[in-house]
């Protein structure tokens, strides 16, 4: 299985950040929910409560997509997603998480969910070799927002976002306004591409892309003393140019790693091509070719990739 075509547009430039829209040549259609369009419900475990660990129901009537680095607020205290997750119509299971506010632990057993999205600068650290203390080191990013979007006491990724959207954002600062049939974006960071992100469909994207901005322009605060540099568009493309030649596992090659939604399944997956981390969720509807449903790549060699 390959990647599908990326088709790249004129990039805008944000400060220190560029962003480029893409297309694919992809199908257009998955019958698939997410973002606020989608019915999850989210709660701490029946068994008791588990940093690590939340339960997910879909209530409803399409199978729902959960993305990576989506934050799941409430609860004990509030976490992040930490990968793509599908979830079947009625669907209940538990998804894996990291805290992302590291001074509270208590309170009601069920989390709100505006399908918001945590900043780059924490996102990041979903995508680094799992090794060590990572609880640990997204705990360090968020603290790295403290003073500069704002504060909180418990050290509250949500609250820190809070505060950053009151804020007044420049202009030039704002994310362009997403284009017809935009399927994702690629970031480029003080000259050099950053990141990828691409959904199946354009209506998967636009569900996430508000969430996106609101992330970003906290991004942009804290790199507000990073040099503005221009992201070329020629190094954006050899980023993705390399994504053509890299081969995945067919679906299905694990039969231990597809999920069977009935309308759908679904299969999780994660690749390493040179120094970029290729990461997503892909379905497969019957009588039809399986396509990514949402896909992440990541610059491990950018030189900010460990301090952003």
């Amino acid at each position: 299985m390959t990647i599908p075509q990326l088709h790249i547009g004129a990039g805008t430039q944000l400060g220190s950040l560029t962003i480029f829209p893409v297309w694919t040549n992809a199908s257009g259609q998955l019958g698939i929910s997410t973002g606020t369009g989608s019915q999850l419900e989210v709660t701490e475990l029946a068994s008791g409560p588990q940093v690590g660990k939340l339960s997910i129901s879909n209530h409803g009537s399409k199978p729902a997509l959960l993305v990576e680095g989506e934050l799941l607020e409430g609860g004990h205290q509030h976490r992040v997603c930490a990968a793509d997750v599908i979830l079947g119509v009625g669907e209940r299971r538990e998804v894996e998480t990291f805290c992302i506010e590291q001074g509270r632990w208590g309170g009601s057993s069920s989390h709100s969910r505006t399908a918001r999205r945590a900043p780059l600068s924490v996102r990041a650290e979903l995508h680094t070799p799992a090794k060590g203390n990572r609880q640990g080191r997204i705990w360090e990013r968020i603290s790295r927002h403290q003073g500069v979007s704002g504060s909180s006491p418990t050290g509250s990724l949500v609250e820190l976002l809070n505060a950053s959207r009151n804020r007044t954002i420049p202009q030039q600062f704002r994310l362009p306004l997403p284009l017809e049939g935009q399927r994702g974006v690629i970031l480029g960071l003080e000259g050099e591409a950053l990141m990828i992100e691409v959904f199946g469909t354009h209506s998967l994207f636009l569900r996430h892309y508000g969430q996106l901005a609101d992330a970003v322009a906290m991004d942009l605060q804290l790199f507000a003393t990073v040099p503005e540099a221009a992201t070329p568009a020629q190094e954006v493309r050899q980023l993705a140019a390399t994504l053509g030649d890299l081969r995945i596992a067919p679906f299905g090659d694990n039969v231990f790693t597809v999920r069977d939604h009935e309308t759908l399944k679904s299969e999780s997956f994660s690749a390493q091509n040179g120094c970029q981390t290729v990461t997503g969720i892909r379905v497969a509807i019957r009588n039809r070719t399986p396509q990514f449903a949402h896909l992440s790549v990541w610059n491990m060699k950018h030189p900010r990739m460990a301090s952003i």
